[in-house]
């Protein structure tokens, strides 16, 4: 928003409820000196016959070079970057699928409402999420005894989990998600879980010849035979049920995902903690700094252990635990992934941003399924395919980012309908709509029917019907929102702890009975935060 939105700037409403102007100001100066840009990895044609002769094949990228400005904190985690195996090297520079995923902004519209902020990709968080994988997964093996094959797929799995993500990601999937809301479905033509599927199967057939082609004259060697097959288990694993071990590794509390994600973020997140609305809030205040970040990780993955025995003593399933050693770590981590992901990555100002294009997305989704393309202005066929919902798996690949920043701005010259012309202005002139937080006696308050119905009126008078009828005012441009979330779960999979008296014990039950303070804090802490985002000519 502009620099003159003052921040928490509060207006009296409903019984001493206040609605608090939540937008700051962006410091375009600021730069973050830890980070360098990730996605300049090259962009190599794949050469699909076999036996081509590819002439870029020496200067073909390493994981050391993509992850270039990791290497220092994964050098102290202990993670040593040596030469990148042929099938993963083959799939992160030689196949569209996967390099489509530099198109991908991994935090959302977070660097557009925050220019200091670098933009960081699907590519690099997969990329960084291999690493950590073929890290820990080398470290527990000694006591799962995986075969290659095994060995190799699961660690493939962390490469390829999110294959399938459109256009900014978790964005366009709450865009379209029906209802709105916590408990909304996401289409299938736009879950990335789905697209995951079929894009792994898409992918199979460019590095495999599985028809065996007959013209070829080309044996097939052990090595492509094992690559095949590790390929295939790692589809298995990531479209089944698995053993615990898996599952763990791959969705869980402190899944790999997110403890590359944890690194990830903190980096990010870096470029926006001198922001006045931002280093002010108390929860902030006690996050871990990078170094910190850094050696949580490294005594979290060096405390995992594969346990083989239940709490009675009895042989089971192997799965995962974490050494009483590293329980303040776990709890850090814990404790700092919440405040990232809900003060920062969600920030008021980045929320703002995501509903502008949210609503732009409804609206030519709209004009799109309404057959209404003659007002839609000169909009990209592959466009108004991927919005109706019909795209094939090779269209899908071809969405990114910037195809759609592209239209956004054809779409704000050409558009002839007067509510996409106007959500798209201000989109491109950074003209974003406002936060307003519902609070009482400072803290996060549920607004009544009654406030909620006021406020839409508000919009409704504010807004001039020439511009969008009556009855569509309050769909494009009023929103409210309610976020709860903890830190940490006791209704699901806890994290379960080994202590030095070979006891098993749940996270929690392990904090009420060593009475940890920090851990006390964990179980205490909950997000909640009721917010109206709409235009800022509206003040409430």
């Amino acid at each position: 928003m502009e620099d003159k939105i003052k921040i928490s700037k509060k207006t009296p409403s409903l019984d001493s409820i206040s609605l608090v102007k939540r937008n700051g100001t962006t410091d375009t100066k600021y730069t973050n000196p830890n980070i360098k840009p990730t996605n300049v990895e090259g962009h190599y044609p794949r050469f699909l016959l076999h036996g081509a002769v590819n002439l870029l094949q020496e200067d073909l990228r390493e994981l050391s070079i993509i992850l270039e400005s990791f290497l220092p904190y994964l050098d102290k985690i202990g993670i040593q970057l040596n030469q990148t195996k042929p099938l993963i090297k083959e799939i992160i520079t030689g196949t569209e699928i996967f390099r489509r995923l530099k198109g991908i902004s991994q935090v959302e519209l977070l660097p557009f409402a925050f220019k200091q902020v670098p933009w960081f990709t699907r590519y690099t968080h997969s990329c960084l999420t291999y690493v950590f994988g073929d890290y820990i997964v080398d470290k527990l093996n000694t006591r799962l005894h995986l075969n290659n094959i095994d060995l190799e797929a699961i660690k493939l799995c962390f490469l390829i989990h999110d294959l399938g993500h459109g256009p900014f990601s978790h964005l366009t999937e709450r865009a379209f998600k029906r209802p709105k809301g916590r408990y909304g479905k996401i289409p299938k033509e736009y879950d990335h879980e789905y697209w995951t599927k079929v894009l792994l199967s898409e992918l199979k057939e460019q590095l495999f010849d599985t028809n065996e082609n007959p013209y070829l004259n080309k044996k097939t060697s052990k090595e492509e035979k094992d690559n095949l097959n590790i390929f295939l288990k790692a589809i298995e694993i990531i479209s089944e049920e698995n053993t615990k071990v898996f599952t763990q590794l791959l969705a869980s509390q402190i899944d790999l995902d997110r403890l590359s994600n944890y690194l990830g973020d903190r980096l990010v997140v870096n470029a926006i903690l001198e922001e006045a609305d931002v280093k002010n809030e108390r929860t902030i205040k006690h996050l871990s700094s990078l170094n910190e970040v850094v050696e949580n990780i490294k005594r979290i993955m060096n405390s995992l252990i594969v346990l083989k025995i239940d709490k009675s003593g009895n042989k089971c399933e192997p799965y995962l635990a974490i050494h009483e050693d590293a329980v303040n770590p776990i709890i850090h981590y814990l404790l700092d992934r919440h405040s990232i992901r809900y003060y920062l990555l969600k920030h008021y100002r980045r929320e703002a941003s995501n509903n502008l294009l949210e609503k732009i997305l409804l609206r030519a989704q709209f004009l799109v399924r309404n057959n209404e393309l003659d007002s839609f202005g000169k909009t990209d066929l592959l466009i108004q395919t991927w919005l109706f919902g019909n795209h094939t798996e090779a269209e899908f690949v071809e969405m990114n980012d910037q195809l759609l920043f592209n239209q956004i701005r054809k779409w704000s010259r050409n558009t002839r309908d007067p509510v996409l012309k106007d959500l798209t202005l201000r989109f491109t002139a950074h003209k974003f709509f406002c936060a307003y937080t519902c609070e009482k006696n400072n803290k996060p308050f549920k607004p009544s029917k009654e406030l909620i119905d006021k406020v839409k009126s508000k919009v409704n008078n504010h807004i001039n019907t020439s511009l969008c009828p009556r009855e569509l005012i309050t769909d494009y441009y009023f929103t409210y929102d309610e976020t709860t979330s903890k830190p940490y779960h006791t209704d699901k999979d806890e994290i379960l702890i080994y202590t030095s008296n070979k006891k098993i014990k749940k996270l929690s039950e392990y904090i009420k009975e060593t009475n940890n303070e920090l851990g006390k804090t964990l179980l205490d802490s909950e997000f909640e935060r009721h917010l109206f985002i709409v235009p800022g000519e509206v003040n409430l």
